[in-house]
Order: C-alpha cells, then sequence, then structure tokens
C-alpha cells in the first residue's frame, strides 16, 4: 500500500455525504485512481437498500454499527434475468448478491448484508454476500438471507449445468482467497456458507431458520478445490437456531464437490444439529474426498460419537494444524488478529448457546440485607407513652417530608381546567380536567359525581381520593373508563375500577393521574402500543428528579396533597371524613398521602404494606417511586403506616401476593405488628384492621360494601389538634 487512506462518507441525512455506498465507491474510483491507497467508506445509520461491488483492493467498508447500517437486496435466483440469459432465462444463483467483493484486502465491518427475497422454496437460492478475494475480513457483521446466503469463492472448477455460474465471476479464474469472519451472525437455512475459499469463522453465531421440515436445512456446502490444505474453519463458534426448529433437522454440512473440507473446532452445537453430523449429498466419492471433522466440541449435539463413519474426530494434536495463524498464512503470514491467541468461551456456554451459564455469582444483595438489618429503621419509635408517639410523630412526619423532597416543592395557585364532562352508568358526571400542582405543571384526574351522593348530617358530600396502580392505563382504569379493551383487561385482572365502584355507592371520587402514567406519561412511554399505554415512565422520573433532590414518591404525595387544598376550596365536600383508597402502587401513594397529611381521615391500602428487605430490597424489579434515597437507613412501612393511627386504617392483603415476597403474609404481619403496637398505645387498636383475601395480586371487592361500612363507621368526626400537616 502507499499513500494515506483516503476517507469518503455515506449517510441518507447528512449534507456533504454520499446519499449511497455505491456513489462513495464510484467517487473513491474517480478521485483516488492509485489502487494502491487505501480507501475507507464510513457508512452512517440507515436501511441501503443498493448492489454494492467492491471491486478495488484496499477498501474497508465501515458501519456505524451492525444494528444501525443495513444494506438490503432482494434478488432470487428463479426470478427473471433482464437480458433473458441464464437457465429457463432466470437469474440463477451468482447474479443474486446485495454485496460482491471482488478484489484482495477488503474489510467489512459494522454492517449487516441481508438478502431478504425469501424463502428458497419460493425465490431459489439468494446471496447476500458474495465474497472472492484474499486476505478479506469481515468483522462484527450480520449476514442474513435464507438458501446460500453467503458465497466464500472461487466458483468450482466446472458448472454441474450449463449455465450454473452465469455472474461476474464465471469466466475467472479460480484463485482461492484467504478469508476471516470475526463476531459475525450468519443466518439461513440451505448451504448458506458455501463455496471454495480459505475460510477462518471464528467466534460467529451461525443460526439456522426453521422452515419446518424433516430435514430444516444444512449449514455449509464447501466446494473446496483438490489439493488444498484448508477450507472452512469455525472456531469457538456457537450453531443455534429459531425456536420451534425441530432436534436433529439441520446437518452441518454437505459436499457441494467431492473434496469439501469443514473442520469444527471448540465449537457449541445446539439441539437442531443432527448427531449424524453430515450428509453426503448422494455422493459416495465424497467418503474418501471429504474432510469433515471436529474436535473439542459442546453443546446438546457436541458428542461426535454418532457423526457417520466417513467423518473425523480430531485430538488436540490435530487440531493445532487448523489453528488461525497457520491456516491463513499463505505464503505471505498474513494472520489479521496479529497473534495466536484464541480463547473462546463456548464451552461454558449455557443451553440457548448464547450467553455463559455462571455457576458462582459475586452478588452484593446479601451484603445489603444485612446493612438493611444492621443500620435500618434508625428512626423507629422507642417511646413508651402516648405523647412521646406524638412527639414521634410530629418529628417524623417532618424528616419523612425533607427527605421525599417535599420541602423544596413550590405551591402554586389552586387552577382547575375542565378537559370534558359526560354522564356514565349509574348516575354518575365524570369530569375529566386537570389541576396545576407547580407552576405550569398540571395534574389530569376524573372527578365522578354521583347524582344520589352520600352526605354527612350538614349535607357535605363525603369523598374518596383514589390513587391508581402500575398497570391499568393511569387513572383510566381507577375511573372506569368503558369502551377501552386494554383498560377491560387491567379491570377484569386486578378489579382496577375502584374509582367508579365507590362512586356507584354514592361517594364523590377523585382519581389522579400519577406523574409519569396516562396523561402525564414522559416522552419515552409515549405512543399507542399497549404496553406504553397501559405502564408508566416511574423510572425516567426518577432519573430526572433524584439529582435534583426530589423523589418521585414525594412528588406524588405532593400533588395529590394539592388535590386535597383544591376539595377544600370547593365548600361542598365533607373535608373531616375525607378519604383515600387505593390499590397496588395506589396503595403506596395512599399510605405515603395519609402518613404526611392528616386532612385524610381514613385510608384504605391494599396490596402495599409489607417489609423493605422482603419486598423491595429482595424484589429489587419494583417500580422506582418505591424507593426513596436514605429513607430505608430510617423507617419501614410499618414506621410510615403508624404516621396514620390513631385515623381508621384497613390493610388488605393477599394470601399469594407475589409482592409479599418469599415469607408472604409473615413478612406483612410484621410490619402490621410496628402499626398494632402505635394503635394499641393511642387507645385505638379497634381503628385498625387487616382483611386476608385468596390469591394472587389484586384487589379484594368481595367485602368491599362492608370494609367501607367499617371504615365509616371509625372515620373520627373531630380532628386531633396534636395532628398538624405538614403540608
Amino acid at each position: 500500500m502507499s499513500g494515506k487512506e483516503q476517507l469518503f462518507e455515506v449517510s441518507l441525512e447528512r449534507e456533504g455525504a454520499y446519499r449511497s455506498i455505491s456513489a462513495a465507491l464510484e467517487a473513491a474510483e474517480r478521485c483516488v485512481p492509485d489502487a494502491t491507497v487505501p480507501v475507507r467508506v464510513l457508512v452512517a445509520p440507515g436501511e441501503y437498500r443498493e448492489r454494492v461491488e467492491i471491486r478495488r483492493p484496499h477498501v474497508t467498508l465501515e458501519g456505524e454499527t451492525a444494528d444501525s447500517v443495513r444494506i438490503v437486496g432482494g434478488l432470487g435466483a428463479k426470478m427473471p434475468s433482464e437480458d433473458g440469459s441464464g437457465q429457463d432465462e432466470r437469474l440463477g444463483t451468482f447474479r443474486t448478491y446485495t454485496v460482491l467483493v471482488d478484489a484482495d484486502d477488503v474489510t467489512l465491518a459494522g454492517l449487516t448484508i441481508e438478502n431478504n427475497a425469501g424463502d428458497g422454496r419460493e425465490v431459489g437460492q439468494a446471496i447476500a454476500l458474495y465474497a472472492d478475494g484474499d486476505r478479506l475480513v469481515v468483522d462484527a457483521c450480520c449476514i442474513k438471507g435464507h438458501q446460500d446466503t453467503l458465497f466464500l469463492g472461487p466458483l468450482p472448477p466446472r458448472e454441474a449445468k450449463p449455465g450454473g455460474f452465469i455472474g461476474p465471476k464465471q469466466f475467472a479464474p479460480r484463485r482461492v482467497g484467504r478469508q476471516y469472519f470475526r463476531r459475525c451472525r450468519i443466518e439461513g437455512d440451505v448451504d448458506f456458507i458455501f463455496g471454495g475459499a480459505r475460510a477462518y469463522f471464528e467466534g460467529c453465531e451461525i443460526r439456522s431458520l426453521n422452515r419446518d421440515m424433516d430435514v430444516n436445512g444444512y449449514v455449509t456446502a464447501a466446494s473446496t478445490p483438490q489439493g488444498e490444505p484448508y477450507g472452512f474453519v469455525f472456531h469457538g463458534c456457537s450453531f443455534t437456531a429459531d425456536e420451534g426448529i425441530a432436534p436433529g433437522s439441520v446437518y452441518l454440512g454437505r459436499p457441494w464437490r467431492e473434496w469439501a473440507q469443514t473442520v469444527l473446532l471448540e465449537c457449541w452445537l445446539g439441539p437442531h444439529i443432527s448427531l449424524e453430523g453430515w450428509w453426503d449429498w448422494n455422493k459416495p466419492a465424497a467418503h474418501d474426498g471429504t474432510l469433515y471433522a471436529g474436535g473439542a466440541l459442546f453443546g446438546p449435539a457436541g458428542d461426535t460419537a454418532a457423526w457417520v463413519p466417513w467423518a473425523h474426530c480430531l485430538t488436540g494434536q490435530d487440531s493445532e494444524r487448523y489453528a488461525r495463524d497457520r491456516m491463513l498464512a499463505g505464503t505471505d503470514g498474513w494472520d489479521p488478529e496479529g497473534g495466536d491467541g484464541d480463547a473462546v468461551e463456548t464451552a461454558g456456554l449455557s443451553a440457548n448457546g448464547r450467553t455463559v451459564h455462571i455457576e458462582t455469582y459475586y452478588e452484593d444483595e446479601p451484603a445489603l440485607r444485612a446493612r438493611l438489618k444492621r443500620e435500618g429503621r434508625s428512626a423507629a419509635f422507642t417511646g413508651k407513652t402516648p405523647t412521646d408517639f406524638e412527639a414521634w410523630k410530629a418529628a417524623t412526619r417532618t424528616r419523612l417530608y425533607d427527605i421525599l423532597g417535599l420541602s423544596l416543592m413550590d405551591r402554586a395557585p389552586i387552577e382547575i381546567r375542565e378537559l370534558n364532562r359526560v354522564r356514565v352508568a349509574g348516575s354518575i358526571v365524570r369530569t375529566h380536567a386537570v389541576l396545576q400542582v407547580e407552576h405550569d405543571v398540571w395534574m389530569p384526574f376524573y372527578l365522578l359525581e354521583p347524582s344520589r351522593p352520600k352526605l354527612d348530617e350538614r349535607g357535605l358530600k363525603r369523598c374518596y381520593i383514589c390513587p391508581h396502580g402500575h398497570q391499568g392505563a393511569g387513572a383510566a382504569s381507577i375511573a372506569g373508563v368503558a369502551g377501552v379493551p386494554a383498560v377491560d383487561d387491567a379491570v377484569r385482572k386486578f378489579n382496577y375500577d375502584y374509582g367508579l365502584r365507590l362512586a356507584r355507592m354514592g361517594y364523590v371520587t377523585v382519581c389522579p393521574d400519577a406523574r409519569g402514567w396516562g396523561y402525564r406519561r414522559d416522552w419515552k412511554g409515549q405512543g399507542d402500543d399497549e404496553n406504553s399505554y397501559l405502564r408508566g415512565t416511574c423510572l425516567n422520573q426518577a432519573r430526572m428528579a433524584e439529582p435534583l433532590g426530589l423523589t418521585v414518591a414525594g412528588l406524588n404525595a405532593w400533588d395529590n396533597m394539592r388535590l386535597i387544598d383544591y376539595l377544600e376550596t370547593r365548600g361542598d365536600i365533607a373535608m373531616d371524613d375525607l378519604g383515600c383508597f387505593g390499590f397496588s402502587g395506589g396503595g403506596y401513594m395512599t399510605l405515603y398521602l395519609a402518613a404526611l397529611d392528616p386532612r385524610v381521615r381514613k385510608a384504605f391500602v391494599s396490596g402495599y404494606l409489607y417489609g423493605v428487605d422482603d419486598s423491595l430490597l429482595h424484589l429489587n424489579g419494583n417500580c422506582s417511586c418505591n424507593y426513596v434515597p436514605g429513607l430505608w437507613r430510617l423507617l419501614d412501612m410499618g414506621d410510615i403506616a403508624s404516621l396514620i393511627a390513631p385515623r381508621p386504617l384497613l390493610v388488605q392483603s393477599c394470601e399469594k401476593d407475589h409482592l409479599n415476597g418469599a415469607r408472604g403474609l409473615a413478612n406483612v404481619d410484621e410490619q402490621l405488628d410496628i402499626v398494632r403496637d402505635a394503635y394499641a398505645l393511642l387507645g385505638k387498636a379497634d381503628n385498625l384492621s387487616h382483611e386476608v383475601c385468596p390469591g394472587g395480586h389484586h384487589l379484594g371487592v368481595t367485602h368491599l360494601a362492608d370494609d367501607i361500612a367499617w371504615l365509616d363507621a371509625h372515620a373520627l368526626v373531630d380532628a386531633n389538634a396534636q395532628d398538624g400537616a405538614c403540608a
């Protein structure tokens, strides 16, 4: 090589870049006529639907990543040729390529090269990459097709049928090139790696597609020229397959010509591989001419004992001959990796052939759980008298207020904007509105007002705030919005429509959207797909809030406090009887709101009261709103729930709720014991109730009317003067 490498850039969007790879290669020919000068073509993300031909040496074609740069073609051998040439005037195999490499010293990197013509039974052979050159390197690429995905030239000396080799190299000298494939994924079904090259595959995934046939395919079809010392060698490769492919339905190879050579070393073979290993393609002469061999193979089909008798099992000494640096050296000593290191991890692959099975993990959960046990609940109540408890409650509520980030919030004037108003079954008016909770921060909520509301002795309406859980499209399911199948599923699964149920019982209910849910989803969760619609973006909210000293739990508590402010301004709500009712994530919001704001006079917490060690530290895949920095060193859930005492609190748990943790209800009872002690100390033990429902995580509604009647009967009419709010 001579001269400095010349750079050409390809992008579908950026100004000044070539719009196609072919245009960049043509420009290289014009601008760099000296073919000894190396050329690098950098390809920006995008799908490039074109045929790419590399015919000059010393070219590097490099994509940003194989996942983001796709070169796609769609020609099949059975398609008609434009000029009428070919067998039956069809293209034939060797004119179907998406990318052609017809030069030496070419590197392809970070690309997906695909022929998407389809199933070979319909479209015939369809080559994605036609590689015919010496010292070719293909690094971290995906090569995708069906039949004849990857052709490694040269062609065999003679056609089996006239016209079978029509294509770019039909009359070219048959020169065996050395080709190196590293960390590539190559997929297809029939003969999807074929040809006569000296090719070394290292650390590649060789993936077979499912044709739903007794014989789903053949991985290789080598045509190694007679007398050549090497053909295809696969080292440290994983032979995987589509799900559902029949066991034993794929052969490792069959000889396109009788002198085929294919060797596997330290490879993992999935259950789709036939235990016989190889098929002779009805060519008995191949039994003597071919070299099909393997050594140190792993996986479900890694045992060579059942291989056909004309295949070979290599010993360690035999395998040394097929080391990369020896096989590719040729007469010029070429070694694309520049050393003899070739350690691979295929021996430790798991049953899927794509990941390593790890026997011993060095996790830190035990240490964190020990730390929690050692340092947790440092702010728990330790006093003896009701006076001690009231002092602890006031101090702890303030401390909780601060750790949630509520002291950083700015109160905005109460402002309501109505979005729409409809009548729903049960003579209920449902208003959809937004409330300003911070300056220019708006919380959507549904207000359900029955035509015959429950009234107290002063004629004021009894009311419940009903925060939502985490799998029901925000407040939509709580308000019982009808005609939305995704919401209907959530209601059927969890009994999520508790706002509507309470409204039908005569209570005014307010069902707010929490931050990151429903109409308040962050941009990453916005969209109409069902998963985005039903679920929220708590994780995104937490990542934005916590570096600012805020928390998702605190933001939601703040918003619900502002909702209480709004209810106070109405003048028609019995504020000294205000309830809060929530299940799952709504239970967590009910817990925090009632603990922080004594204007909540009664609370129903379902599916959310358990010890953080079992349920949040160990089951650490819960939503981010559950995790408040520094909180666990101070308080557990039982301590937080104690801040509600002596107001009526009904806790509902399910026997098989996975969120209770491995110890189940025992984990719940430990926290309830903390709460029971608080209520008993204040002489209000009968203001705490625990209901256990059968089954998994859901809201129990069998005794809902009785539960609400219990809360009403135990509600405190006169606010405790000692129980001041932090809001």
